[in-house]
């Protein structure tokens, strides 16, 4: 920017030696308004090219803000984050996406596979909530203390299938929580240990877990095998599985929890019960059109 900024004003300057060697020495009275009418040229084009340069930010910021994109949708974990550049007052739901290029993406994610330990609900349902979450995440927290329950019903009827993605990285115990979900659905006891864990956070903090913790709720979960379950817990390949599902939400754009892919559209950060609920009944309606 001070390149763009000091460049017109370098131009002029040079441009005005060989006047001043052709035509300011030669013209004699004239020179003095020659050199006043280039400053102020020079003056000129300077304000210009800093409004042209405001102008241009201020409508980078506009699209940016408009984006309808989950790349652009995604929201960080923290309180302050997660509450900003939420939905209008007047909207009760996420609204259907409608672009090609965001409604495949949103699309593609959903798994519908019925052996996967970390989904519940129909694989045939109409509408698929593909959740991503982190087990120290407040707000992740809240969800699953104040809207999982009131969707309940929906999962119960066959409306609605949720599907677990791990998002682990709010604490540096984030990604071992992880990995222990996936060691409790291996023995098909993930929503169980996903229910001890979140009734006993704080929505208010950030929980910290060990691996000794972490076998205390699997124990509360009613995960037969202990043993098999920390050996799970701390494998390689389930190191492996909760990174690649960090990178794959980082890679179509996700970066903050929880976020959900659901149906055809998509709620970035924590929503209320009521709005989560209109977003998957709409989603079920336009599906059985």
């Amino acid at each position: 920017m001070r390149r763009d900024a000091a460049g017109p004003e370098r131009g002029q300057r040079g441009n005005s030696r060989p006047l001043c060697h052709t035509g300011i020495m030669t013209a004699g009275p004239t020179a003095p308004t020659t050199s006043k009418s280039n400053q102020v040229i020079v003056i000129l084009l300077v304000i210009i090219a800093v409004l042209l340069a405001a102008i241009a930010a201020f409508v980078a910021r506009g699209m940016t803000s408009q984006d309808s994109s989950p790349q652009a949708g995604a929201t960080a974990s923290g309180p302050t984050a997660a509450s900003s550049g939420g939905p209008s007052a007047a909207e009760t739901s996420a609204p259907t996406q409608t672009d090609e290029q965001t409604l495949s993406l949103i699309r593609s994610q959903a798994r519908r596979d019925p052996s996967d330990g970390q989904a519940r609900g129909e694989a045939d349902a109409p509408v698929v909530m593909v959740l991503y979450s982190d087990f120290a995440c407040p707000y992740c927290t809240l969800f699953a203390q104040e809207v999982a329950p009131e969707l309940e019903d929906l999962v119960a009827d066959g409306t609605l299938r949720i599907e677990w993605r791990d998002l682990a990285q709010i604490t540096e115990t984030s990604p071992l929580a992880a990995q222990a979900g996936i060691a409790a659905a291996k023995q098909g006891r993930f929503w169980e240990f996903h229910d001890a864990v979140y009734t006993a956070a704080d929505p208010q903090g950030h929980p910290e877990y060990t691996e000794d913790s972490l076998v205390d709720f699997a124990q509360k979960a009613g995960v037969p095998d202990l043993e098999a379950f920390r050996t799970e817990m701390t494998a390689p390949e389930t190191v492996e599985a909760v990174t690649a599902s960090t990178q794959q939400a980082y890679s179509i754009g996700i970066q903050g929890t929880p976020f959900m892919l659901v149906g055809d559209t998509y709620i970035s950060g924590y929503r209320p019960a009521e709005y989560v609920r209109a977003t998957v009944l709409e989603q079920a309606a336009l599906a059985e059109q």
